[in-house]
């Protein structure tokens, strides 16, 4: 069976929270908000906002996709690095709406896919054989089901520890390294 990698956009690929908080903090601020001091998966309501008015400033991001960074430099030839492993989706619960938005941000940073899933409300049901992704949630979920999550450090969730299934990567780089050497051993030098 060929490995299928989900990669997550939000936290992952995409510097979201970044134009998040910015956003934010143009218009709601002071005290000024940083990515930093986002330390819980829901920090929303410690704002003393509806998820809504959350929502309504990531619609914001999505449609300012053009501003949007990056989390890493030459994202497009790191995501290519995962295609020799297998097939790699673009998984996200990022809303269907801003699908054109993502489209053109995967475009423009030359990221290729296989495939792209918005919307998804439990990754944990999928096939997919590995999860990249920044939500201690969904690595929960997803770790319970036997399958491995390179849960990409971010500062909400530091909280999580590393165990089975549940490997902390800062990078890309480091995500192709600990796919190899640890989650499919010997998987290049076998051709799989």
């Amino acid at each position: 069976m060929p490995v299928k990698i989900a990669l997550d956009l939000d936290g992952v690929l995409s510097d979201s929270m970044g134009l998040w908080v910015e956003i934010w903090n143009s218009r709601y601020g002071p005290p000024a908000l940083g990515v930093e001091d986002i330390r819980e998966w829901d920090f929303w309501r410690g704002l003393g906002i509806t998820q809504e008015m959350f929502n309504e400033v990531f619609d914001e991001v999505w449609r300012s996709w053009a501003r949007l960074r990056p989390l890493e430099e030459n994202i497009g030839e790191k995501v290519a690095r995962l295609t020799q492993l297998g097939k790699v989706d673009i998984v996200s619960g990022r809303a269907v709406k801003h699908l054109p938005y993502v489209k053109s941000w995967l475009k423009h940073h030359r990221i290729r896919y296989d495939s792209i899933f918005l919307g998804v409300p439990a990754k944990n049901r999928l096939n997919h054989t590995v999860f990249i992704d920044d939500s201690p949630i969904e690595a929960a979920q997803i770790a319970g089901t036997g399958r491995y999550v390179l849960l990409r450090d971010q500062p909400w969730n530091r909280h999580v520890p590393e165990r089975r299934f549940i490997l902390r990567v800062r990078s890309l780089d480091e995500a192709f390294q600990r796919l190899v050497g640890e989650v499919f051993p010997g998987m290049l030098s076998q051709g799989i």
